[in-house]
């Protein structure tokens, strides 16, 4: 198989299909942040770096036939498809097209805001296009969440060639044998966890960040927790407990919501976003034993015994389904945890794409 790996990141979807048991004779890949492509290349050495998306030219850089194409297209296309501009992935699907060699299939990969986006016309146009190339297009969210404690909803997207009454893809659902035996075997594996409590468990926190008190908010100058703030960007963490110091005798914390209650419970194993801590609307600040969409920035959090703690990039890994340390080498660059975040919020989430690749494997071969 030949596959063509856009926007490729650190390489979940090259993971995702090997681990569905894919083998490849020839992989392009494409990504223009310098760290995700360090990492892809040490992963995969064999695969072919093509650079920045927009410079690729089918003709020159790429082979005769292909495939498979993946991509994760980011939210700047957004404004090209709405425009009915067309959008590179189109371009190079166009391209085998016309030279009478298309493309088998495609599986790409977007947030969930992509079906609402301009009233739902930005996704119509993409859909057109991609129709009108000869694909029957399938698509559904998927939440990561079904195999890993990641409350991650995508959209999947999957073209295969020609029209007709081929098995579908979609619907994938919660019941589904094939997402059971998935999930069996994740967590008969020490290489995933199922919950933030088994990462813990795991040894996973090995020097991560805590939250130290640098200071206090409180406008009548008492040293009240409501008013405390900690490190890490001055987040305000605004942590209670129900009894006890640092809810030492139940292991309770209030977080602040704008709900009519006015906060949430977080307890061991839970997950707490601490992102724009100032934001008087927040609410959903709280993961009942999963963490919320990993992102870029990393604003996460979890309650190791009786502190609070930024999630590590080791768990960062392992909550989008690659091994420990994934991101933490390129050669003999060591790379910084600002940018393993990064990569880690930008990524696909391996175990996902993996029942993609299984369901297209089992239907067409």
């Amino acid at each position: 198989m030949r596959m063509l790996d856009l926007f490729s990141g650190i390489g979940g979807f090259h993971k995702g299909f090997e681990q569905a048991g894919y083998e490849f004779e020839w992989v392009g890949y494409s990504e223009i942040d310098k760290y995700a492509a360090m990492v892809y290349q040490e992963r995969f050495s064999d695969a072919k770096a093509l650079g920045d998306i927009t410079a690729i030219q089918p003709g020159r850089d790429l082979p005769s036939h292909i495939d498979i194409l993946c991509g994760g297209f980011p939210c700047q296309a957004f404004s090209i498809a709405g425009k009915r501009r067309g959008f590179d992935i189109a371009r190079i699907l166009r391209h085998y097209k016309e030279s009478g060699k298309p493309i088998n299939y495609f599986v790409l990969e977007n947030v969930k805001g992509l079906l609402s986006h301009d009233n739902g016309r930005t996704f119509s146009t993409i859909y057109k296009v991609l129709t009108d190339l000869g694909y029957t297009v399938e698509c559904q969210l998927l939440n990561t969440k079904w195999v890993l404690p990641q409350n991650r909803e995508r959209i999947y997207i999957v073209g295969h060639i020609g029209r007709g009454s081929r098995s579908k893809v979609f619907p994938i659902r919660e019941s589904d044998s094939l997402l059971q035996k998935r999930r069996k075997t994740r967590q008969a594996s020490r290489q995933y966890s199922t919950t933030i409590t088994q990462n813990l468990m795991r040894g996973a926190h090995s020097g991560g960040e805590t939250l130290i008190q640098v200071g206090n908010v409180d406008k009548k100058g008492h040293n009240s927790i409501w008013g405390r703030v900690y490190d890490t960007n001055g987040i305000s963490s605004t942590l209670n407990s129900e009894g006890g110091g640092m809810g030492a005798k139940t292991g309770l914390y209030r977080i602040p919501e704008a709900t009519k209650k006015g906060y949430a419970e977080a307890k061991v194993g839970d997950s707490i976003n601490l992102s724009v801590p100032n934001s008087k609307p927040r609410r959903g600040r709280i993961g009942k034993g999963e963490a919320q969409t990993l992102d870029t920035g990393m604003q996460q959090y979890t309650i190791d015994k009786t502190a609070i703690r930024r999630l590590t990039p080791i768990e960062c890994e392992r909550l989008q389904g690659f091994p420990d340390d994934w991101t933490a080498y390129a050669g003999n660059h060591k790379i910084s945890d600002t940018q393993r975040y990064k990569m880690c919020g930008n990524a696909v989430s391996v175990p996902v794409v993996e029942l993609v690749a299984t369901k297209i494997r089992s239907l067409h071969g």
